[in-house]
């Protein structure tokens, strides 16, 4: 077994459960404009990198550069030759050893946002009634569809003979 591929204990340290922030905000436009001149290598491991940070608590990567190689899948020596035009999209703060890109915070913090207020939304929806059952909860298809008169009367004709092209001919020239 291939223990180098294994996580550490560090590696492990600080991130969320998967289900807390699974989807990281991508702006396209403003990624291509901000990376244009990266390598194809360089945009993988830097894509790595947001992924690996948003994942994280405090959205955040640790400044060792071993872990931050393994975490680009590059060698040592090409993340020593990579890492200042990758790093130069994060700033690091020196007194507690990490780096912040300030783009995927500010994503972090709309998502958080959003997700408390869809939690707290639930909450009050639930807390309207006193035996707090699930009709309480919002219907994607409310009201309930019913056919309609003009449903009922199409359904009808659907049963009838169809007339024949020579039939709507007759019936032209009789009404013309």
């Amino acid at each position: 077994m291939n223990t180098e591929l294994l996580p550490t204990v560090l590696e492990l340290r600080g991130r969320l459960p998967m289900a807390d922030f699974p989807c990281l905000p991508l702006w396209t436009d403003a990624y291509l404009a901000d990376t244009n001149h990266l390598t194809a290598e360089e945009h993988g491991a830097y894509v790595l990198l947001l992924i690996e940070a948003w994942r994280t608590a405090d959205c955040s990567l640790p400044d060792d550069d071993a872990l931050l190689a393994r975490h680009t899948r590059l060698t040592p020596a090409k993340w020593k030759s990579a890492k200042p035009i990758i790093m130069a999209f994060w700033k690091l703060d020196n007194r507690r050893g990490r780096w912040f890109q300030k783009r995927l915070r500010k994503e972090r913090q709309k998502v958080a946002g959003k997700k408390r207020a869809a939690r707290d939304s639930a909450a009050s929806r639930w807390k309207q009634t006193k035996t707090g059952d699930a009709g309480t909860m919002r219907s994607q298809c409310s009201p309930e569809p019913t056919p309609s008169s003009k449903a009922k009367a199409f359904s009808g004709r659907e049963n009838a003979q169809k007339k024949t092209a020579e039939q709507k001919i007759l019936e032209g020239c009789a009404n013309g």
